[in-house]
C-alpha cells in the first residue's frame, strides 16, 4: 500500500552531485510510496514547488548543505518547529524521513514525538564518526544529542555495517532499529554501457576534492610507480577546496601528461573516462578529526563500467569493496600498501577479470537502483509497524562483522 512521507533534506536533486545526494534520491524515487521533499535552493535562489513524479518544495529557510554559514543552520533549525508540524497537520504524513544532519535530524525526531509520528533517519557515517574521535564543543554537543534523541527514532536507514556499528556500539541504538541499505548506481548518470576498449594501465579515481579522498596519496603513488609500470596514467575527477594544491603537486613534478585532473566534465564524459579506464582507485583515509567515508557510490559505478577497485580500509568502503573478491582493501597509512594493490591487479589479468565479474554480480545483488529501493520501502513498512527484520534485510544487516572503532 503506498504511503505518503516527507523526506526532510537540505540538499537534494537537481543537480545529482556527490554520493549522498545520489544515495538519497535513488532511495526516494525506486518506491512506490508517494514523498514530498523539503529541501534548499538550487543556483537561483527562489523558493519553488515541483512535481517530478515527488512533490519538491524548495525553500529559503533550509540551509544547503555546501558551506552553510552559522546563520543559515540556525534559521533552519528554527524553521523546523513551525514549517513541519504546519504541513504535518496539512497533509497526512505517515512518516517523516530525517536526512538533515545530527542536529536536525534530532530536532526532527522531537518534533516527531510531540507530534505523534515516526521519523526514520538517513546516515552516511561520516557524521556519526566525528563526535567520537573529535574532542570540540561542536562535535561534544552532537555526541550527546545523539546519544539522546537517536534512541526515540523510529528507525535509521545507514549505507554501511561501519555504521550500524557505531550507532550499535558507541550510542546504545537498538540492533534491531538499524537497517543496511548499500550505496547505489544512479541510472540517470550511468544508464549505458558504452562498449569501448580499454586503455592499458590507466587508473581513474573520482571523487569530492578533499582531503579525506585522499588523492594527493594516490598521485605520489602514480610518481613512484612510472617506473614500474609501462605507460601509467592517471585521471582524477572532481571538485573541491583541493583543487589548486593537488594541480600544484603535478605540476611541480612535470605530471601533466600522464596525471590529469579534470574539474569540469559532464555526464557523457565521465562515463567515456569509465569506460576506457583499467583500475579505479579511492584512496581514502580517516582523518584526525574522524571525518571519513561512508560508503562510496563511485565503487558501484566502477563496477557497472567493468573495472576492479581499490579502496582504503575505513569505514564503510568494505560494504562495497569485498577483499579479494571485486577489489582490494588497503591500508592507506602505508605508501607500500596502495602501491603493492595497484601493481598486483595491473599485471595479474586472472585477477582482474575475477574481481570485474564478481563486482557485476555484486552490484545487481546490493548495489541495483531497484534493490536498494525495494528494501526502502520494506524498511519503512517495518519501522512503522515496529516489526523485526527478516528474509534478505536480516541476512544483509548481519553479513559483516564488528568492525573495529
Amino acid at each position: 500500500m503506498t504511503k505518503k512521507c516527507l523526506l526532510v533534506s537540505p540538499d537534494f536533486p537537481p543537480p545529482l552531485i556527490g554520493g549522498s545526494l545520489v544515495y538519497v534520491s535513488t532511495l526516494v524515487t525506486n518506491t512506490q510510496n508517494s514523498f514530498d521533499i523539503l529541501t534548499g535552493f538550487k543556483k537561483n535562489n527562489k523558493d519553488e514547488i515541483t512535481e517530478s513524479p515527488n512533490k519538491i518544495i524548495r525553500s529559503s529557510f533550509i540551509a544547503n548543505s555546501m558551506n552553510p554559514s552559522r546563520f543559515s543552520l540556525i534559521k533552519m533549525y528554527m524553521c523546523f518547529f513551525f514549517l513541519i508540524p504546519a504541513m504535518i497537520f496539512r497533509t497526512s504524513y505517515k512518516v517523516i524521513i530525517a536526512n538533515a544532519g545530527v542536529i536536525g535530524n534530532s530536532i526532527l525526531i522531537f518534533l516527531g514525538k510531540l507530534l505523534k509520528i515516526k521519523v526514520i533517519c538517513i546516515s552516511y557515517g561520516e557524521e556519526l564518526n566525528a563526535p567520537i574521535k573529535s574532542k570540540s564543543v561542536k562535535n561534544h554537543i552532537k555526541r550527546n544529542l545523539i546519544k539522546f534523541f537517536y534512541k526515540k527514532g523510529s528507525g535509521f536507514i545507514v549505507v554501511c555495517h561501519f555504521c550500524k556499528n557505531l550507532l550499535t556500539d558507541k550510542f546504545g541504538i537498538e540492533n534491531d532499529k538499524i537497517d543496511v541499505i548499500a550505496s547505489c548506481l544512479s541510472l540517470e548518470k550511468f544508464s549505458e554501457n558504452l562498449s569501448i576498449s580499454k586503455k592499458k594501465n590507466s587508473i581513474l579515481s573520482v571523487g569530492r576534492l578533499i582531503e579525506r579522498k585522499g588523492f594527493h596519496l594516490l598521485i605520489k603513488s602514480v610518481l613512484r610507480l612510472r617506473e614500474k609500470i609501462d605507460n601509467l596514467t592517471l585521471t582524477i575527477v572532481g571538485q573541491g577546496p583541493l583543487e589548486k594544491s593537488l594541480a600544484k603537486i603535478i605540476n611541480e613534478n612535470n605530471a601533466s601528461s600522464f596525471i590529469l585532473l579534470r574539474t569540469e566534465i559532464d555526464d557523457k564524459n565521465l562515463k567515456l573516462i569509465y569506460e576506457t579506464s583499467e583500475l579505479f582507485v579511492l584512496a581514502n583515509h580517516e582523518l584526525r578529526n574522524g571525518d571519513t567515508e561512508g560508503c562510496p557510490s563511485v565503487f558501484s559505478e566502477a563496477m557497472f563500467y567493468e573495472l576492479p577497485s581499490i579502496g582504503g580500509k575505513y569505514a564503510g568502503v568494505e560494504t562495497a569493496i569485498i577483499n579479494n573478491e571485486n577489489g582490494l582493501v588497503v591500508n592507506m597509512k602505508k605508501d607500500s600498501d596502495l602501491d603493492e594493490a595497484i601493481v598486483k591487479i595491473l599485471e595479474n589479468e586472472a585477477m582482474k577479470d575475477n574481481f570485474i565479474v564478481n563486482g557485476k554480480k555484486k552490484l545487481l545483488r546490493d548495489h541495483h537502483p531497484r534493490v536498494v529501493g525495494k528494501q526502502f520501502e520494506k524498511s519503512i513498512e517495518r519501522f512503522l509497524n515496529d516489526k523485526p527484520a527478516t528474509g534478505f534485510q536480516k541476512k544483509f544487516n548481519s553479513s559483516t562483522p564488528s568492525i573495529n572503532i
